[in-house]
């Protein structure tokens, strides 16, 4: 390592600030889990047509920057993902790392330097194992939730401390009666048995000299609680249990490591049961008051008991879960007095409340989506799950929330006994706090409904893992739903760690022959409802998350290191799809999940859909093919990048020998046709004529599945036919987008007709299998920023950027930004008359180019765009 002297090269650069310090760690804790972080950074300044060229980092172990280690001057463009330039941290190290970077016109100041600390990183650094309440093994059903405590005492003022904590189950930990964080569901849902997470906090301040007191409860969650519509019990343990590990530095240099072991105590109090799907118990008149203090008498607690260090114990790097919003929602009185909420939006979340009443008096909770036709919650829809809250109350006025559950609901209805008041109700919404970093928004105020119910079904699904829904008793990672859905989620939030660690179980999960599981983590679904199919296996489009969800993130965010830490299981799954391949080059002969859900499947079927499966599933090994050539030429992988595009090509001429005609006669033949590079050159024309036929002989109205629906629109403009694009993207009968917003819709819907026009449920077509939290058909707004509002990334992170809305139908204005990891890009269109006046901004550090609609000139031909601001006035 090189240290070149700052004054050999000042700052000449004045206009321009390095800014936005960051590591590949999202989580917001203290400690990250990385020993050589991955580093980036953001460019501010006003100055146009800024250009980074090379950078210098720069690390130390102080702020002061003495004895430092260089990168030296590393030629690059890029301000994502760059190596960590000094020797590993090791656990505990505290370093300091600053930037500046060479542009256009010079080298920058300085950044602020930015702090990163670590956390443990050696299975040798745990000197805690798990404890749990021996009393508590083995039980079979929702029971009493477990308390687990330990006081000791500090000689001294404590000056720096540090927790350690994570439990098999999830956990709500305290220092003295205050909650060390706000996060929720710690550790969320990861393969148990090869990764479990923890987190580390600064605790610091809510230690005292003398007696103080660790505690917590530990709920089922999914380590132990009901997983699936069979609701299985115990999937990874019959125990729930607590690992903490609390270091602290005193005043007098004095230091004192509290740890779980046999000297805790373990107990119960008032929460009398806890479960993800069916809600929580709770007895007001058994809690031990001061359980989480010092001085609490547990004596007739029980010894807890020691359980193994887990494996493979990391630290969280994505962010946790939490009350993201608060709601104050409609009420209204019921004729049986029942009090009725109604949200306004369909949320995942829970309801507090207030209420006043006498010693054993009770307030019920149910929750559901919809209402059935009497106006009263329509639950059968649920399934298995009961996702209802019970209270019984000790006298006196309460505040009430329910611990270690969640629930999908817009309406709720509050059940009180004789004698019991409920004075305030609101809705806490939760979820992963995932930066939000997408906006879109045009004249049509039925499409910014739409786009806000494709964010509100984000949001309620990325909770832990990215689930299929968040009310019935399912909740799981399907990773069909997430392939389709995720250019949409890393324009939308910003999803790189989340989805970072939903692959990194998706590649343990992964089976030793490259096949991927159905969801991740991977639990035993037995038959899939509705069509009672035993399915082992796994299924085209499901398992290509495996390419697609990498190729997503690397395309949004720009981190090489995460394609490369990806890319074994990328091609694992290739790998597979070609051995299942027949002597004439298709994928033909497995059971399929096919294009789930199209429209005109029958409702007790699914997967029988208008396109054929098998050309799907074949469609699919050659877009994952090509996807996976991307990869390796990204990752200077000649001979696999080689050998995989030559696989896409054979696959893809393979499929149209075999269904050319076939494809032309189904929306999602033709679009995976067009947008896989399944049709050959000459007859792409041709391919998207068809499609937009079926469009118009249509009516408008969609007619894919979950494996056709990303596809369609971007297949109807890239061949030309924006107006046919806007026909199906407008179109207000059943099934189509808007026609669920015109029937109220605040979030996506599972199925495109899960509502009549009239506003009621067909439960009898439809059965149980009905969601209105579902993402997958939210895919369409990856359309609405890069088409209609015209953003694109043409360079992974926003490096470079295509500036081309394609206005249509009666629309007279839209736009979008997303903050790129370069800074935020905007692009804003409006039409008066014949003229199109578009403004766009790009952030420093980044070059576009602009593409006018055919038919539109502009008075100075536009070649580049640099970084700031631009204005392009453009007539027919």
């Amino acid at each position: 390592m090189t240290t070149p002297s700052f004054e050999a090269s000042p700052a000449t650069d004045t206009a321009t600030k390095v800014t936005a310090l960051r590591t590949a760690d999202d989580s917001g804790l203290v400690a990250t889990p990385l020993p050589e972080p991955r580093l980036s950074w953001s460019l501010t300044g006003d100055r146009p047509g800024v250009l980074q060229h090379a950078y210098e980092v720069q690390v130390a172990a102080d702020r002061s920057f003495t004895g430092t280690v260089s990168s030296g001057e590393v030629e690059s463009g890029a301000v994502t993902d760059h190596p960590w330039p000094a020797g590993p941290l090791g656990s505990r190290e505290v370093r300091h790392w600053r930037v500046r970077v060479r542009t256009d016109v010079g080298w920058t100041q300085w950044s602020q330097p930015a702090r990163v600390e670590a956390a443990l990183l050696d299975a040798g650094d745990w000197t805690a194992r798990p404890v749990h309440v021996p009393s508590d093994r083995g039980r079979t059903s929702p029971g009493p939730v477990p308390l687990l405590r330990r006081e000791f005492d500090l000689p001294a003022e404590p000056v720096s401390a540090r927790l350690y904590v994570t439990s098999l189950g999830v956990h709500r930990t305290g220092v003295n009666g205050r909650p060390v964080s706000g996060e929720l569901l710690e550790p969320g849902w990861t393969s148990y048995p090869n990764r479990l997470l923890y987190a580390t906090y600064d605790v610091t301040g809510l230690l005292s000299p003398g007696r103080n007191a660790l505690s917590a409860a530990v709920g089922d969650g999914w380590y132990r609680g009901h997983l699936t519509w069979h609701k299985n019990r115990d999937v990874y343990g019959d125990t729930s249990a607590l690992l903490a590990q609390l270091e602290v530095t005193l005043a007098d240099g004095g230091t004192v490591t509290v740890v779980t072991d046999d000297r805790w105590r373990g107990g119960y109090g008032g929460l009398l049961a806890a479960d993800l799907y069916d809600g929580c118990a709770r007895d007001l008149r058994q809690e031990p008051h001061g359980w989480r203090l010092p001085g609490f008498d547990d004596r007739d607690w029980e010894r807890a008991a020691v359980l193994p260090l887990p494996a493979g114990l990391t630290q969280r790097a994505h962010p946790p879960v939490r009350v993201v919003q608060v709601i104050r929602p409609e009420l209204s009185t019921l004729p049986d007095g029942t009090i009725a909420v109604d949200a306004g939006e369909n949320v995942t979340g829970v309801l507090r409340l207030r209420a006043d009443g006498p010693a054993g008096g009770t307030v019920t909770v149910r929750h559901a989506e919809v209402l059935d036709d009497d106006g009263r919650l329509l639950t059968g829809i649920l399934r298995g799950a009961r996702a209802t809250d019970e209270y019984t109350l000790s006298g006196g006025t309460v505040e009430l929330e329910p611990e270690f559950t969640f629930h999908g609901f817009r309406h709720a209805e509050i059940d009180a006994s004789p004698g019991v008041t409920v004075e305030h109700v609101e809705v806490a919404v939760m979820a992963g706090d995932l930066r939000r970093i997408g906006e879109f928004h045009c004249s049509d105020d039925r499409v910014n409904a739409l786009y806000a119910n494709v964010v509100r079904s984000q949001r309620g699904n990325f909770l832990a893992v990215p689930t299929d829904c968040p009310q019935r008793d399912e909740r799981l990672g399907w990773t069909g739903d997430i392939m389709a859905f995720a250019p949409t989620a890393c324009a939308t939030f910003d999803s790189r760690s989340f989805l970072d660690s939903w692959l990194t179980d998706l590649g343990i999960e992964q089976r030793p022959d490259g096949a991927v599981p159905l969801v991740i983590p991977d639990v035993d679904l037995g038959e899939l409802p509705p069509m009672d199919l035993p399915f082992a296996g796994t299924t085209a489009g499901w398992g290509d998350a495996a390419t697609v969800v990498p190729t997503a993130l690397f395309d949004a965010y720009g981190h090489r290191s995460l394609l490369g830490r990806h890319y074994a299981t990328m091609r694992a799954w290739v790998d597979f799809t070609v051995g299942r391949l027949d002597d004439d080059g298709t994928w033909s002969g497995n059971a399929q999940l096919g294009d789930w859900l199209d429209p005109a499947a029958p409702p007790e079927d699914p997967a029988r859909a208008t396109t054929d499966s098998a050309y799907v599933a074949t469609a699919f090994v050659a877009h994952s093919a090509r996807l996976l050539a991307d990869a390796a030429r990204e990752l200077g992988r000649t001979d696999d990048a080689e050998r995989y595009a030559e696989l896409h090509r054979r696959t893809a001429e393979a499929a149209w020998r075999k269904w050319g005609g076939h494809a032309r006669t189904t929306q999602t033949g033709c679009a995976l046709a067009l947008e896989f590079g399944i049709a050959p050159a000459a007859e792409r024309a041709a391919v998207g004529e068809s499609l937009a036929a079926l469009v118009l002989a249509n009516d408008g109205r969609i007619a894919t599945g979950f494996l056709g629906t990303p596809f369609v629109l971007p297949a109807l403009s890239g061949s030309g036919h924006t107006a046919e694009a806007y026909r199906l993207l407008l179109n207000t009968e059943c099934p189509g987008w808007l026609y669920q917003v015109e029937c109220g819709a605040t979030t996506m819907w599972e199925r495109w007709d899960a509502m009549r026009p009239d506003g009621t449920i067909d439960t009898e077509k439809a059965g149980t299998m009905l969601s209105f939290n579902h993402y997958a058909y939210g895919a369409v707004a990856a359309w609405l920023y890069g088409s209609v509002a015209g953003l694109r990334a043409t360079s992974p992170g926003y490096r470079t950027i295509e500036i081309a809305p394609r206005p249509g139908s009666a629309l007279t204005s839209a736009g979008a930004t997303i903050a790129t990891p370069y800074g935020t890009v905007s692009v804003a269109w409006s039409v008066r008359g014949d003229t199109l006046t578009v403004d766009a901004e790009l952030p420093p550090g980044t070059t576009g180019r602009f593409l006018p609609p055919e038919g539109l000139h502009s008075a100075q031909p536009v070649t580049g765009l640099g970084s700031g601001r631009h204005r392009l006035v453009l007539r027919g």
